[in-house]
């Protein structure tokens, strides 16, 4: 099973502008900040919003046109074959587990008694056969979720969507219910697509990441081609990694705010460049370093991470640094110091943008 989509939608002046490939076999999951779109890619996926522009379609065995704006083809959200997790859970409060499994069996025309059967099953699968007959004001937020996805899989549908299904759970819980949400995957033959804010959920469930930001797909890979060169401030803040963007001259990389950045690099023109934390360092003293660059800011926030010190500073390149304990106390740096950081280039990657 596979999907190819391509979304347009227009939502009171937010465009969403993504093209999505979802291959036989993986789950793919969506990060991005908040508003960037990703629900709203889901909800267009399940036939909740309909496109503005563009075509959905979902081929398990046979293609199924399920968006085509071009040809007037829209499929009503009950007629997909789309299970769908959704972050609030969204279970019918006077119904059991049991019923709350059978109900999506049942609107597809399944006998009550056939459907309760099936329900069951999933609700044993997933180690709740105990709650059957409880409502969900009497489930933990771990068997909500449960219950929730068995809902999604028990009609067997080609996609499932999952729109943060963890972040509701205390960590506990989360670690636990993702060792279990792994495993289901891996037994799921259909279209999986995991909206997530968390990068954990994204390395434990996910074959690619696809990262979204203002209604575009920034960057696709593997989390290991994503760490590699992050082409977005979001991804660089995910991973804890500073990235600068500018135009790569025989001088070095000049950024948009004219601030020249000597690096090592055999190319020329537009370009990102990338600079762990762990290679900046810092000085009360500007002329305490020989480093090529040189940056002056001040100290914006001082993270204590165990033995390590991230530094946040604000200056003409916004820059973290990662240094230790001792030289923190050493230097006696505070929010609102002014320091120097530097970095040498043989220390900063490049590539293109």
């Amino acid at each position: 099973m596979s999907l190819r989509a391509d979304v347009g939608v227009d939502l009171d002046g937010f465009e969403l502008d993504i093209s999505l490939t979802v291959e036989p076999g993986e789950t793919i999951a969506v990060l991005g900040p908040n508003g960037s779109g990703k629900t709203t890619l889901l909800r267009t996926l399940a036939g909740l919003i309909a496109l503005d522009r563009g075509s959905i379609v979902l081929d398990h065995g046979t293609e199924a046109v399920l968006d085509d704006v071009s040809r007037g083809i829209f499929v009503p959200p009950e007629r997909r074959s789309v299970g769908m997790v959704f972050q609030e859970y969204l279970l019918f409060g006077h119904l059991s587990a049991l019923d709350n499994v059978a109900f999506g069996l049942r609107a597809g025309g399944m006998s009550r008694a056939e459907a309760r059967r099936l329900a069951g099953d999933w609700l044993g699968r997933l180690g709740l056969a105990d709650q059957a007959g409880s409502r969900p004001h009497r489930l933990s937020g771990g068997q909500a979720q449960r219950v929730a996805l068995a809902r999604a899989l028990a009609t067997d549908p080609a996609m499932l969507l999952l729109d943060e299904p963890l972040a509701a759970l205390d960590v506990a819980t989360r670690r636990q219910v993702r060792r279990d949400l792994r495993g289901h995957l891996a037994g799921y033959d259909g279209v999986r697509i995991l909206v997530t804010h968390d990068p954990l959920d994204a390395y434990a469930l996910a074959d690619r990441v696809a990262i979204v930001d203002a209604g575009r797909l920034v960057q696709v890979g593997t989390i290991a081609d994503i760490t590699a060169h992050p082409r977005s401030r979001y991804v660089a803040d995910l991973i804890g990694t500073n990235l600068i963007a500018g135009d790569l001259t025989a001088d070095g990389l000049v950024t948009a705010g004219g601030i020249t950045i000597a690096v090592v690099a055999d190319f020329t023109g537009p370009a990102f460049a990338v600079i762990r934390p762990q290679s900046v360092t810092l000085a009360r003293d500007a002329s305490a370093t020989s480093a090529r660059n040189t940056v002056t800011g001040i100290v914006d926030e001082v993270d204590r991470m165990g033995d390590r010190v991230r530094v946040s500073i604000d200056g003409p390149v916004r820059l973290v640094a990662e240094i230790t304990v001792r030289a923190l106390d050493a230097m006696d740096l505070r929010p609102g110091d002014t320091v120097h950081a530097a970095v040498k280039a043989v220390d900063i990657e490049t590539y293109p943008r």
